[in-house]
């Protein structure tokens, strides 16, 4: 009886460790499995972890691009504005410059040319008065037209942008060139006070800081000018000023 008892306990023991064997061995198994299974899980997380991430940063040198695109052009178009505020000035400023002075010089030339025209009827001027009369009147021509050429044509702006100062031309021309002048050959005024106008071609910038600039001349005669003039800004916001672009006598 003992010896079978015995017999038995050992029997339990050999069939628990084998048991346990199996079970460890099952288990390592299941765990290895779990591990691969854990490793591929990861590994696909990884990559789409990786693909979340460059799209991120796609998007986001997008939108920098994008952002950097919208800052250089609208600098490049407030620089276009500002180049075209600073010529409008530069070529306004030239051209009331350049008509103060031609009415100045010619106002001289009509007080020479006069003096001149009246020495040739006195018989001790003789014929220097007549050469000198003559004179004067080819350098009052050469000063009108050089005075035409740097309107239409200078540095800071060209015909048709300056019409208005052609048209407006403070003595008196025929077919907008020549000199209407009186029996004296002095030039005749064509008006004591007008507005000359300067509207430049708003080329690359928006319409709505395009501008006209305006001048109002005065003066008093055609030998003693005492010319005066004021000057102001335009804002062109819609066509109802196109009366800007010619100026106005009155």
């Amino acid at each position: 009886m003992i010896i079978l008892n015995y017999l038995l306990s050992i029997s339990l023991i050999v069939t628990t460790i084998i048991k346990t064997t199996e079970l460890f061995i099952g288990s390592d198994k299941a765990l290895v499995k779990i591990q691969e299974q854990f490793i591929q899980d990861t590994k696909k997380l990884h990559k789409n972890q990786k693909g979340s991430v460059s799209l991120l940063a796609i998007s986001l040198i997008t939108m920098i691009s994008c952002l950097l695109l919208f800052y250089v052009t609208k600098m490049k178009l407030e620089y276009r504005e500002s180049v075209y505020r600073s010529q409008s000035y530069l070529c306004f400023h030239y051209l009331n410059t350049e008509t103060e002075k031609y009415i100045s010089e010619m106002a001289k030339f009509n007080i020479a040319i006069r003096a001149a025209f009246l020495a040739q009827k006195t018989v001790a001027s003789g014929i220097s008065a007549v050469v000198i009369f003559k004179g004067l009147v080819i350098a009052r021509n050469t000063r009108h037209f050089l005075f035409v050429k740097k309107i239409m044509s200078n540095k800071y702006c060209h015909f048709p942008e300056t019409i208005s100062f052609v048209e407006n031309s403070p003595f008196k021309t025929k077919n907008k060139l020549l000199l209407e002048t009186n029996i004296d050959e002095t030039s005749r005024l064509r008006t004591t006070k007008w507005t000359n106008s300067l509207y430049l071609n708003p080329k690359g910038i928006r319409l709505k800081k395009s501008f006209c600039l305006q001048s109002l001349f005065q003066v008093q005669n055609a030998f003693f000018p005492n010319t005066k003039y004021s000057t102001s800004e335009q804002a062109l916001e819609d066509l109802s000023n196109l009366k800007c672009f010619y100026g106005s006598s009155s």
